[in-house]
């Protein structure tokens, strides 16, 4: 019998057409979780040359961070997709590594556990090669997945094969699909797997889903995966899509800062499940005195509220509301999120 206060890894296979002998995977299920309530569900994705057995070793890390409420509890899923697959669907249907994490585990894992029931329960995370995968993965089905975490995820940057220099292709000798990778690759086949290429596609979707997206890299990274992360970065505020951006001062590509990232990273994804839970309760008391004050046009002294709460900002965007609409007549751009910049070179 499970001893209920202690979380704990299963290990199996996960049939698939692709894979004969199945996908061997790990779950590790959080203290508590026979309690029978929902859980939230986070897919993460191993990097090059990992594999099942790195949620395993994480194992000590999560549950210090669970004890000390870093992270709400959850399900953590990680499946062995081959040490260099690039969570790639290969064009002659070899294996179908996008499409098994994106779609057929998710809805594995739904069955089988009590988490993930819903889009707003489901995560993706991944590190390195597990970031790009995170990424592209996301984008391309922004509708099924709350947020995505990636972890010096390995892009490159640029939108088409000709835009990358031998700077970005460092990792292309260390292994992986030789149509995705090298000198000989499939310039069509990296544009459409290619992270900046899928958001730019889908900013429309990506946008309207509501999508958390969470980018962090070192600016030391010995792959140069900063350079792409930047890119990316980029990509997101020019097409006006909300996400959060980490570049770390002297961090590499793992090493002392890499434990730490990993917290903060599903630190993060715990904000957002914690965002979540606020907005489906009641307003504050300070929150409906500022509301009602909006509704009566701002007449009166504001209500009292403290600086620090979200009231504090409501209040503040009522007041400065006719001052927006009135640039947005001469600058557009004063709807957007983001603004359009000047070039800096």
């Amino acid at each position: 019998m499970s001893d209920k206060s202690s979380s704990r890894i299963e290990l199996a296979d996960l049939p698939a057409d692709f894979a004969p002998n199945g996908v061997p995977y790990a779950v590790l299920v959080p203290p508590g979780y026979d309690d029978g309530a929902a859980y939230p569900l986070c897919v993460l994705m191993h990097g090059g040359g990992g594999s099942r057995d790195n949620l395993g070793a994480l194992r000590p890390l999560f549950d210090n961070w669970w004890a000390a409420g870093v992270m709400p509890p959850m399900v953590i899923a990680s499946a062995s997709t081959g040490a260099m697959s690039y969570y790639l669907d290969h064009p002659d249907g070899s294996a179908r590594w996008e499409t098994f994490i994106g779609e057929n585990f998710p809805e594995y894992l739904r069955d089988k556990y009590n988490a993930g029931r819903n889009r707003a329960a489901t995560f993706l995370a991944g590190i390195s090669m597990g970031g790009y995968g995170a990424l592209k993965i996301a984008f391309a089905r922004p509708d099924q997945f709350a947020a995505v975490a990636a972890i010096q995820p390995l892009l490159e940057p640029g939108f088409r094969d000709a835009e990358i220099g031998a700077r970005n292709r460092l990792h292309h000798g260390v292994g992986g699909p030789r149509e995705l990778l090298g000198e000989s690759r499939d310039a069509e086949l990296f544009e459409a797997n290619n992270p900046a290429s899928r958001a730019r596609a889908n900013a429309l979707a990506i946008r309207g889903s509501g999508l958390a997206i969470y980018l962090e890299v070192g600016d030391e990274d010995f792959l140069n995966a900063h350079d792409g992360t930047e890119f990316l970065h980029r990509v997101l505020w020019d097409l006006d899509i909300s996400h959060e951006y980490r570049l770390l001062r002297g961090a590499d590509h793992g090493g002392p800062t890499f434990v730490p990232r990993i917290r903060d990273a599903f630190a993060w994804i715990g904000s957002i499940v914690a965002e979540q839970r606020a907005a489906s309760a009641e307003p504050a008391a300070d929150e409906r005195a500022v509301r009602d004050w909006v509704s009566r046009g701002l007449a009166g002294d504001p209500p009292p509220v403290d600086p620090g709460s979200k009231a504090f900002i409501t209040m503040l965007r009522a007041q400065l509301k006719a001052a927006r609409e009135q640039a947005a007549k001469t600058d557009p751009t004063t709807h957007r999120r983001y603004g359009i910049l000047p070039k800096t070179n």
